[in-house]
């Protein structure tokens, strides 16, 4: 059998790749797949392409792109989740910030390096 690992994050959306695993979809075909939870992302996802830890990852295309305008040597095969994110910048009910032009020069949080939203912030 073929060993082919996967990187993807703990997200509803990747349920469908651990239930083919779990159920050997992949083992009829000669394949001896292993799911890996990257919670730390696409960043994270991208780093272990590149150092081979994975063979590959589903990841947000944005991340991915940044990786190989960096250098890595990735190739994106094809779309999996094919429809728009949507972005927003969200400040709390009674936050003192009413317009995007207040948020200038503050700190933005986001939910991890080289993710989504990430680079959202330098967009």
């Amino acid at each position: 059998m073929k060993k082919i690992k996967i990187a993807g994050v703990p997200e509803h959306f990747n349920l469908p790749w651990l239930m083919a695993i779990e159920e050997g979809a992949f083992a009829g075909r000669g394949l001896d797949v292993e799911w890996i939870d990257v919670p730390e992302g696409t960043g994270k996802m991208c780093k272990m392409m590149q150092s081979k830890e994975v063979d590959l990852a589903v990841a947000l295309t944005d991340g991915l792109v940044k990786s190989i305008t960096d250098g890595n040597p990735l190739k994106i095969v094809q779309a999996y989740v094919d429809s728009p994110l949507q972005w927003g910048i969200h400040v709390a009910a009674n936050s003192k910030f009413q317009k995007l032009s207040e948020l200038e020069n503050t700190t933005a949080a986001i939910s991890r390096f080289g993710s989504g939203s990430h680079l959202m912030a330098y967009v």
